[in-house]
């Protein structure tokens, strides 16, 4: 029975990021409150999706114009941006997924004009918060909320690149239009407390955790924080905050509500979906990682009957490609989920991350292929034994190989994370990855490579001894807490870890066997391999090999003993 009056909740997805696929958070967070508070009408606004078709339909209609050094730093000019969008909105299959220089040309445009207008808005939202006139851009997108006419703001937001256009839309609901406004969302894992001192008026509280009870407790309580789990808010001028805690039964969390989500207005050639099957990670002893803190020391898994009547349900709604953006899939649960969508006869493709270890038997990945999995998301990290261990990976650089080719045989194709300059790191143990990679170039198709960064919260961070940091210091501030710099007593220096990478990049970007800038877009990935999998050529990529493994080679050829013949060498003395 519908509630005499409905209040009306807006849930904001922020520019500006990949805008290949619809923003989960919000879904999932619309569909809860709509079941549990049904006196709540939930609208969702990927605001991202809606600011790039704003741009690229006003740029077609020529009512906005890009200039000169736009131009520039594209790459390209207007005629190419607009046939880029044209393809990856699918309106130009045959540049797709048949022509790999028409693909790069599109995807280098489309990421730099990313690039272009975050670095513009970022820089007006600074402008705006120093006490200046707000943009014509700034208005439109606060005027795209204000249509939804809401009593309350959410605003989920999981790339670091999304804060300031976040931070202004907050700061402006709250003190133009009156509204209780909450900021949530993976972005906000470490670094909340300094957030709310870096923008103090930009939201009433922020959520950590799993957003949808305290949601529902901000809701109950008119946006009263005191009290929320997992909340944090200002009293004068402190900051308070809440422990979060953490619902063991997220089934009981619900299905994504993705029925008023139009696909076809993002830029992909066909509809792909993120879907959670759980949250947490099951290892969580990587050294690096802050991810899994957003999800506290848990791994709580959705049931197989749940992740089947979701995928269900989105197969209905016309989907059939998927990423499962769980922070890792373990290798039994893994062969049970293909079991199970085999079992309900889904055709569906999707790719996932997970650890190569040798538990990923070829019967295992066997039953992976056959149930849709065209790519993994491998955590590799180092192709050296120490650094992985340092790392605490809980890898074995020969086992992780057999599990990459025996991916490969079973049809599965491996993208592989690479770090550089882990500390203590030498240039021969970097030296070893890029022998590693190297030498199993034809069972790897990406890889998604980083320069080392010492992130706040992360187990390094609490042990520094431990990994032979001896200083460290502020580097750069920003919303949550900045870029540190640090010192090693042993191994590469930060400026040589930079210029290591810059080193290998070319070889790097050329690992994949279709496009370079395939590797940028995760989600066109899916599509490919769905489409052309079996046919992608690995043989004629025309990888370069990066100056120092060359050396090693080099230097192991002049080693290496002389030939023995079969027969004795025959003079020729005919002169």
């Amino acid at each position: 029975r519908a509630p005499a009056e409905q209040r009306r909740l807006t849930l904001v997805f922020p520019p500006m990021t990949m805008p290949t696929s619809p923003p989960l958070g919000i879904a999932m967070l619309k569909a809860y409150i709509e079941r549990e508070m049904p006196q709540w009408r939930v609208t969702i606004i990927d605001l991202n999706i809606w600011l790039f078709r704003f741009l690229l339909e006003g740029i077609e209609r020529g009512e906005i114009g890009l200039t000169d050094a736009m131009h520039q730093r594209m790459g390209a000019d207007t005629a190419t941006l607009l046939h880029a969008a044209r393809a990856f909105s699918g309106l130009d299959d045959e540049a797709f997924y048949q022509r790999p220089d028409v693909y790069d040309l599109h995807g280098r445009t489309f990421l730099n004009f990313t690039e272009v207008f975050r670095e513009m808005l970022t820089e007006e939202c600074a402008q705006w918060e120093r006490g200046g006139e707000p943009s014509y851009l700034l208005k439109v997108l606060v005027e795209r909320v204000l249509e939804s006419q809401p009593q309350m703001l959410g605003v989920s937001m999981i790339f670091s690149e999304q804060l300031p256009i976040g931070a202004m839309l907050g700061r402006w609901m709250r003190e133009q239009a009156g509204l209780k406004v909450f900021f949530g969302g993976s972005c906000f894992t470490e670094g909340v407390e300094h957030f709310m001192k870096w923008y103090p008026k930009a939201a009433d509280a922020i959520v950590t955790g799993d957003g949808e009870l305290p949601l529902k407790a901000l809701l109950e309580s008119g946006g009263n924080p005191r009290g929320v789990a997992g909340a944090t808010w200002r009293e004068g001028d402190e900051v308070v905050r809440l422990p979060a805690s953490y619902q063991k039964d997220i089934d009981a969390f619900g299905a994504p509500d993705f029925s008023n989500v139009d696909f076809s207005r993002y830029y992909s050639p066909r509809p792909v979906a993120a879907l959670l099957l759980s949250r947490g990670c099951y290892w969580r002893k990587c050294t690096f990682c802050v991810h899994f803190h957003s999800a506290g020391d848990t791994y709580r898994l959705h049931s197989l009957d749940n992740v089947i009547e979701m995928l269900k349900r989105m197969v209905d709604q016309g989907v059939r490609h998927f990423s499962f953006v769980d922070e890792m899939i373990a290798p039994g649960h893994f062969v049970r989920l293909a079991q199970a969508i085999r079992a309900a006869n889904l055709d569906i493709a999707y790719y996932a991350l997970s650890k190569p270890n040798k538990t990923f038997t070829p019967e295992i990945l066997q039953e992976m292929a056959a149930s849709g999995c065209k790519y993994i998301l491998w955590g590799l990290e180092s192709g050296n034994q120490r650094i992985l261990d340092l790392m605490g990976k809980g890898t074995q650089v020969d086992e992780v190989a057999q599990v990459l080719h025996h991916a490969r045989a079973a049809g599965i194709h491996n993208h592989v994370y690479v770090i550089c300059g882990f500390p203590t790191e030498t240039p021969e143990e970097f030296t070893d990855t890029l022998d590693f990679l190297w030498t199993n170039r034809d069972a790897i198709s990406a890889i998604h490579r980083s320069v080392f960064s010492l992130e706040q919260g992360s187990p390094i961070s609490k042990d520094l001894a431990k990994f032979s940091i001896d200083e460290v210091w502020l580097r750069q501030d920003g919303p949550l807490g900045g870029r540190m710099g640090y010192r090693c007593a042993s191994g590469v220096t930060m400026e040589q870890a930079a210029a290591q990478f810059q080193a290998a990049l070319p070889m790097f970007r050329r690992f994949h066997p279709y496009a370079q800038y395939m590797a940028n877009f995760r989600d066109h990935a899916l599509l490919l391999y769905s489409q052309r999998g079996p046919t992608l050529d690995f043989s004629r990529r025309g990888i370069p090999m990066p100056p120092a493994l060359a050396l090693r080679h080099e230097a192991d050829a002049a080693r290496a003993p002389a030939p023995v013949r079969d027969e004795p060498e025959l003079i020729n003395d005919a002169a």
